[in-house]
């Protein structure tokens, strides 16, 4: 790991002047074309929605390894707990937004390109399916959305936006790093005519880490480890494409006898045109875990469980746009495992309304229709403004409605974290939410945008991990609906460009708590803030940091995590035309801390230290 530090003053020395004629500059924040939260194609400043947009630069000259830790500086996006896809079993990266009652299962929907990346089986998200380098952006639109995308967008929507082909496009990206890790991933896309492809893939290994303090570590301990490889395919003809998107993924969970397997095929076929797109899916995926019972010393394990669940998912949606910005569209989605179903259908109509050339007015209703062991239905509005009264001033509120149909996996799976065993629930009921929202973006320069949104929902029926029973060294619980919860908040983003320097800061306030108990919802911090500041000189050189308060771990407010802070610094060099050094270095101080009681306390991600080389002939 040493060496890999001393990497960084090395390539500091190697800059030079570049020709700096052939950078571009990026668009004005307040500029940024996004889609998610309406739909359409708008500025993100005139969007009724509160949206976070990060670019292609941005995603990939972050110092993070993995997607879901590039997308921690977006204010309030965590996953159920607070460590990294590097290390967290595959059932607890469910991503939630605002603190909405964080879970396994996200509450908040991931996309790409309109397909759903949830898992259909258990509603988290597999982080690692897509390469990167396949990215155009990301977006993250706050606030329910299931006026348009249905069940899952409680807390907001997650987009992510492929590159297309542009001309002729080779790009490749390898690095080493300490624990053992090796990461390359590669890129090729064209275009001749009518027709276009794009071919991107990752291969990742990295040997892990402990996630036990070492004072509290037995013979059953073992580092983390984690194997993944994808691909993602894509071929255009005209206004036609087909996607190909395949994930294997193995992983060591900090012991000897609990791993688990993970690999899906997804295909896609769909059309989009001006006026009209539509879109069919079908995936097919497998869930491998084995559980154990670990002695209180941590002298030896015992197998308890070994599961194994294929599923088979299908879906299609169609969306037709009338007059520019009135949509109409349905959707639908099945799931299945073993002899189990999950059907869930809606249909939706949207308008924006130019009430005033300052005053927007959105209105969208969907009626949704899902069933498991019985037939059930939700009717989802939404409604807001966005008006500019002068040029650099935007005022937004919004209304909405949301909800989130259980998973098979809630429903039928039972399952075991060290010692605390949790209980399906075949009796679950769907979760809704009531919310609201104003917030101001004042962008007075090109460069400078300030936002600040305050925030209400009311969410009933969450399922939760209830506890039922405790003894010495076994925590016995079950998921149930919860009841009632309220979470209220505020959020803030600047992001300001002045010459070579780019500053992004964020925070985000978020009180969780359940009606019928006054104690907090777990995993949901009270504060959360980030902060990013890139200079793009001869080098380019990016230091983030983050802070997290303290949470509770559990339903009964007994187990908290403390509260912390990390920083992370990346460095980049442009050595010709073609190729360009990097090195990062994330949790740059090697700080302890802990993302789950289970009881024993684990630890999140020490420090890591990684770099390599980019290549790229441009189109």
């Amino acid at each position: 790991m040493p060496h890999m530090i001393n990497t960084i003053p090395w390539l500091i020395l190697l800059a030079f002047p570049n020709d700096e004629s052939k950078q571009q500059p990026p668009p004005a924040p307040h500029e940024t074309v996004v889609v998610t939260a309406t739909g359409l194609r708008e500025a993100i400043a005139d969007s009724v929605s509160l949206v976070t947009a990060l670019g292609r630069e941005e995603l990939q000259h972050s110092p993070a390894l993995t997607l879901d830790d590039r997308l921690r500086r977006v204010p309030g996006f965590s996953l159920f707990r607070r460590s990294s896809s590097l290390a967290a079993h595959p059932t607890t990266q469910g991503v939630s937004l605002r603190g909405i009652g964080p879970s396994g299962a996200s509450r908040s929907l991931v996309l790409f390109d309109g397909i759903p990346l949830n898992d259909p089986f258990g509603g988290w998200v597999y982080w690692n399916r897509l390469p990167v380098l396949a990215l155009d952006s990301v977006e993250v639109a706050r606030g329910a959305g299931s006026q348009l995308y249905g069940s899952s967008a409680l807390g907001g929507t997650l987009q992510l936006i492929p590159a297309g082909p542009q001309g002729t496009d080779l790009q490749l990206r390898g690095q080493l790093g300490n624990h053992q890790t090796f990461d390359l991933e590669a890129l090729a896309s064209s275009q001749h005519g009518n027709w276009g492809y794009l071919l991107s893939g990752r291969a990742f290994d990295n040997d892990g880490f402990f996630i036990v303090d070492e004072d509290q570590r037995g013979a059953v301990d073992r580092p983390a480890d984690l194997q993944f490889q994808n691909f993602l395919g894509r071929v255009w003809y005209k206004d036609l494409h087909a996607t190909v998107n395949l994930y294997r993924e193995r992983r060591g969970n900090g012991t000897a006898v609990q791993r688990n397997n993970s690999h899906f095929e997804l295909f896609e076929l769909g059309m989009d045109r001006t006026d009209w797109r539509w879109s069919f899916h079908a995936q097919n995926g497998l869930f491998a875990s084995s559980f154990s019972r670990i002695l209180p010393d941590r002298s030896a394990e015992f197998l308890t469980a070994n599961q194994r669940f294929e599923t088979h998912s299908l879906g299609a949606s169609f969306l037709r746009r009338l007059g520019g910005r009135l949509q109409v569209g349905g959707d639908w989605r099945l799931s299945a495992w073993d002899d189990q179903r999950q059907n869930l259908a809606g249909l939706f109509i949207q308008d924006l309304v130019k009430l005033h050339p300052r005053l927007d007015l959105l209105m969208g209703l969907r009626l949704d229709v899902w069933e498991n062991r019985d037939t059930q239905s939700e009717l989802n509005p939404r409604l807001g403004l966005a008006w500019r009264p002068a040029g650099p001033v935007t005022l937004r509120a919004s209304g909405y409605r949301g909800f989130r149909a259980p998973t098979l996996n809630e429903l039928f799976r039972p399952f075991r974290v060290g010692n605390v065993i949790t209980d399906a629930n075949d009796q679950l009921g769907s979760e809704s939410l009531w919310g609201g929202e104003t917030g101001l973006d004042l962008h007075p320069g090109g460069n400078l945008l300030i936002r600040l949104n305050g925030f209400y929902s009311a969410l009933q029926d969450p399922v939760g991990n209830v506890t039922i029973g405790q003894q010495a060294n076994l925590i016995q619980r079950q998921r149930q609906n919860l009841g009632r919860v309220t979470i209220r908040g505020i959020e803030a983003e600047v992001i300001s460009r002045r010459g070579l320097w780019t500053l992004q800061a964020a925070y985000i306030y978020s009180h969780s708590q359940v009606r019928e108990t006054g104690r907090r919802l777990p995993q949901a911090p009270l504060h959360q803030a980030s902060a990013g500041l890139t200079w793009s000189g001869p080098i380019r050189l990016r230091a983030e940091g983050r802070f997290i308060s303290s949470q509770f771990d559990d339903d009964l407010n007994q187990r908290r995590l403390g509260g912390f802070a990390l920083f992370d610094l990346s460095v980049s060099k442009a050595v010709s035309e073609k190729w360009e050094l990097f090195a990062a270095v994330e949790n740059l101080f090697n700080r302890d801390y802990a993302v789950a009681q289970t009881p024993v306390e684990q630890q999140g991600p020490p420090r890591l230290a990684h770099g390599g080389l980019r290549f790229r002939l441009e189109p």
